[in-house]
């Protein structure tokens, strides 16, 4: 608000101070952007209010208009009541997922399935770009720590849950598959 009304001042300013302010002014409104974003991906509202399936498919079309990757989305509607540990952990699966594809895959494309077969359920990830190199799949939680927190939070969140991660990758793409439990009586 200050910058506003600097900027705004019809007081005479030394040379170039116009210019810093509406920079200054450009970089507080970003991280303003940047905040309300952060802030929506550590707990998405849409979680709580409308369930799983809408605020998945609200992250997915903002990600596909940030990142240009094509996003095939199939959460059927007959999955059930989720608990808020297990839609919160689903959704930070496609969250990473998505991320690790725009960050490291080269693929235009994505899919993400959500599926419930008998007493599972599976969330499947899959995209078509250049694969995870088969000797960082085959290390240690410990030592994939040392590539970041992302696949090893990843398998802790399913862990927890009492479910299980599986990573496939070769040259055709890689897929992320996370199945928990999911009793029947949850539906």
């Amino acid at each position: 608000i200050n910058l506003t009304r600097l900027d705004e001042s019809p007081a005479e300013l030394g040379p170039g101070t116009r210019d810093l302010i509406a920079d200054s002014l450009a970089l507080a409104e970003q991280c303003a952007r940047e905040l309300r974003t952060l802030s929506y991906l550590l707990h998405p509202p849409l979680l709580d209010e409308l369930g799983l399936g809408a605020a998945l498919r609200q992250y997915v079309n903002g990600f596909a208009q940030r990142s240009g990757i094509r996003v095939d989305l199939n959460v059927p509607v007959g999955v059930g009541c989720l608990s808020q540990d297990v839609a919160t952990t689903l959704f930070r699966l496609v969250q990473e997922s998505l991320t690790n594809i725009h960050k490291h895959s080269g693929s235009q494309t994505a899919a993400v399935r959500l599926a419930r077969r008998g007493e599972r359920l599976t969330l499947e990830v899959k995209d078509e770009g250049r694969g995870i190199p088969s000797e960082r799949l085959r290390v240690s939680d410990e030592q994939l720590a040392a590539f970041g927190v992302g696949i090893t939070g990843m398998r802790e969140r399913v862990r927890q849950l009492g479910g299980q991660l599986e990573i496939k990758s070769d040259r055709q793409g890689t897929t992320v598959t996370a199945i928990l439990p999911f009793p029947e009586g949850q539906a």
